[in-house]
């Protein structure tokens, strides 16, 4: 349910109650800047202003604990108890250091192309199978997602890598249509797609991109047309297409449908009488995220969550069930092969890019395949556009020992082993050499003068194997040989360590302690808990060794469902790596796409259909984080009821104060807010407050019901004010600072 404004105003104390003191830095004393607290108490709530803050001190207990003898506590910290159970939060920002500096990358994104994420989702094209490619995994195999538009019409797919007739040796098939001219219905007749599970979407007057290739090879057929049609064959868009010759040409249109029609909707390739080949037929919109081959509303959706990192494409996915299901970021970009056509050159195009198997493969009816449509090249620029770091994940030479029937390793001395090695150097080239460079050409010839970002590669994914360390230890004596020969091309890029597929694994760790000159920056910790767990662990960091060069990348974490009170567990946990952004680098929840009827992994951020798209309520939480983010961490310190239902954390972000408060209790919770040591003149009078909150713990959204949205407004704010937080509520309060 949606919560009203009018609950965000000063409260009477009531039975359950939280105390926050914020102790900052005089005006021009932020953050990284010497200085000293003020003292307290000048102003504030009635009967209070006394007794707050004399001290001006945080010697009460450490963040994240709370425990029995509230009372006894308050008066130690200077606070008068409130009626009924207290929560106090003293918070100190004076004279911050780098010692409180938060990861400026601790809030990402982790994009596993799992549940149909992005073939027929987040990529934007939409034909299935267009290159007819698909194989024993899909119903009709290499015929799948394809029909006849008449019985007058014979189809085939042909592999034409043996009389050399195929468009190319990456993409060998391709498909044979006969209109034998029987049809009764009209001259025209030929093949249809009927894109992705429900069918293609279309709207009334925007325009698509057509293209395909095809030739005649007994020069019977010299035009082709198409439409965008329904099953009945009613034709909302058509055009046709002349020039048709015995050599494969590329052939390209715009078409624009006089209807809106959300499902079921078609892609008819038609010819007269006669025989045509046809390969790589695709149809997008142009509307897409910033220009790139993305939908638009899945670009938006990322954007708005504020992302510092992108991490891709997996995962399992790049362990891969067998050698033909690992993803491979050369294939992903046609491995930097030239192709011509139409007297025309490019390099990596999507014609020459391999259709790949994927270890998330479906079912018959709904197959998956990696068309890498959306490679790493697009997966790079798609960081440049979102303006987050790109954080790729490549193979460690081993398939994914859980899901793999037959798990393979190779061995350290295998070719096949050192090619694996020879990818991640490459990945460097591709993304930072200049034109001299075999790949940094490659990626010069594919459209980015400009190096692309690179500072991190993850090196496997969940292993823990001793085989992954033998092989991980041959990826650091690469990097190391590499580093020492071309340090302008490899000196800054740095290598992840996988750690394992639960909260306690500890191997990459372990790894580290025993080769302490292995100089890793990060290590990938993943895990997915019950909300219990995440509640109860909320301090996992606070204890981590800061004396290791390593730090924390929770590559992978979520609360197992997309209920509220799932969500506020991960609110709750997230003020822990708030706290601890000092060790924690990089998080970032996970899956993060599912298309809404067909998904193979549950909870997710996400979900989408063919012309829609909605957030979880873990979205939001994300989202609220993600825009509220800070450089520096502010000392907490809370004190409270033995069965703890608040959660908090503060940071400074350039001055503005954001106090973030996760209650889930399912009552409501009055918060006693103290700023010391600043003068209220430093920032606006009212603070900007967004909070996510519902009646019903269980609520989850859905494209019918999004029962749980966040509700911005203002409150007013002073050196000490009070705030109701709502029951099963996030909330986050930010005093945004008057900038010189």
């Amino acid at each position: 349910m949606k919560r009203r404004m009018s609950g965000w105003k000063r409260a009477a104390a009531c039975s359950l109650c939280a105390v926050v003191m914020v102790s900052a830095a005089a005006c021009g004393q932020g953050a990284g800047q010497d200085g000293t607290m003020d003292g307290a108490g000048q102003s504030g709530v009635e009967g209070t202003a006394e007794t707050i803050g004399q001290t001006g001190s945080t010697d009460g207990a450490q963040g994240g604990q709370a425990g029995a003898g509230t009372d006894k506590a308050a008066d130690e910290n200077g606070l008068a108890a409130v009626d009924g159970i207290a929560y106090q939060v003293n918070t100190d920002i004076s004279g911050l250091d780098d010692s409180h500096r938060i990861s400026d990358t601790l809030f990402g994104l982790f994009l596993e192309d799992i549940n149909y994420a992005v073939d027929g989702g987040m990529y934007a094209e939409m034909v299935k199978n267009r290159s007819f490619e698909y194989g024993m995994e899909a119903r009709d195999a290499q015929l799948h997602g394809w029909e006849v538009t008449n019985e007058a019409v014979a189809f085939s797919v042909k592999d034409g890598s043996a009389d050399g007739t195929a468009l190319n040796g990456n993409n060998p098939q391709y498909a044979v249509v006969h209109n034998t001219g029987t049809s009764s219905a009209k001259p025209h007749e030929g093949i249809r797609n009927g894109g992705f599970v429900e069918g293609m979407s279309i709207v009334q007057g925007a325009s698509y991109d057509l293209s395909f290739y095809c030739k005649s090879e007994d020069g019977s057929v010299d035009a082709v047309t198409v439409s965008l049609c329904n099953e009945d064959g009613t034709v909302y868009a058509e055009q046709t297409i002349e020039g048709v010759t015995g050599e494969w040409q590329k052939f390209e249109a715009t078409i624009t449908p006089d209807v809106t029609e959300k499902r079921h909707v078609c892609l008819a390739v038609e010819i007269p009488a006669g025989a045509a080949c046809f390969d790589m037929v695709s149809l997008m919109p142009q509307d897409t995220y910033k220009g790139l081959p993305v939908r638009k509303d899945f670009g938006e959706y990322l954007e708005a969550l504020n992302p510092t990192f992108l991490r891709f494409p997996g995962g399992c996915v790049i362990e891969g069930r067998d050698e033909e299901s690992i993803y491979s970021w050369k294939d992903s970009i046609g491995d930097g092969l030239a192709f011509e056509i139409n007297g025309k050159e490019t390099v990596g195009d999507v014609a020459v890019r391999p259709q790949g198997k994927s270890i998330w493969q479906g079912s018959k009816a709904h197959p998956y395949y990696t068309t890498y449509g959306l490679g790493f090249y697009e997966y790079f620029e798609f960081c440049e556009a979102l303006g987050c770091m790109p954080v790729p994940v490549l193979n460690a030479g081993m398939t994914c020992e859980i899901q793999s029937p037959f798990y393979q390793v190779y061995s350290i001395t295998d070719e096949a082993f050192k090619q694996y090695v020879q990818d991640a150097l490459d990945l460097v080239e591709f993304c930072k050499g200049d034109g001299s460079t075999r790949w940094g050409a490659v990626r010069i010839a594919m459209g980015h003068e400009e190096p692309f970002d690179l500072k991190y590669i993850g090196i496997g994914n969940e292993q823990w194997q001793s085989e992954y360390h033998q092989h991980y230890r041959q990826f650091v004596k690469a990097f190391e040989e590499a580093k020492a020969a071309d340090p302008a091309l490899y000196g800054d890029v740095e290598l992840i360590v996988a750690n394992g597929t639960a909260s306690d694994s500890t191997e990459g760790w372990a790894y580290l302690a025993q080769n302490p000159d292995q100089i890793t920056t990060l290590v990938d910790e993943h895990y997915y808990q019950t909300p219990e767990w995440f509640l109860a662990n909320t301090d996992r960091y606070d204890s981590y060794n800061r004396d290791l060069q390593a730090k924390v990348f929770l590559g992978e974490y979520a609360a197992k469902a997309n209920t509220l009170d799932a969500a506020l567990a991960e609110a709750a946990y997230m003020t822990g790596l708030e706290k601890n952004g000092d060790v924690v680098e990089m998080a970032c929840y996970a899956p993060l796409f599912s298309h809404e009827k067909l998904n193979q992994w549950v909870p997710d951020l996400i979900f989408y259909s063919n012309d829609s798209i909605f957030g979880s309520v873990n979205y939001y939480v994300q989202q609220m984080y993600g825009n509220n983010a800070g450089q520096y961490s502010l000392e907490t310190t809370l004190i409270g009821a033995p069965e703890q239902t608040l959660y908090e954390s503060a940071v400074d972000a350039d001055g503005d104060v954001i106090l973030k408060l996760v209650n889930v209790s399912q009552e409501e919770q009055t918060v006693h807010v103290l700023l010391t040591g600043r003068e209220m003149s430093c920032f606006l009078p009212e603070a900007d407050v967004t909070v996510l909150a519902g009646d019903d713990p269980k609520a989850a959204n859905s494209l019918k019901d999004m029962a749980v949205m966040p509700q911005e407004g203002k409150l007013a704010v002073s050196e000490n004010f009070e705030y109701q937080a709502p029951a099963n509520s996030l909330t986050v309060i930010r005093l945004v600072s008057l900038k010189d």
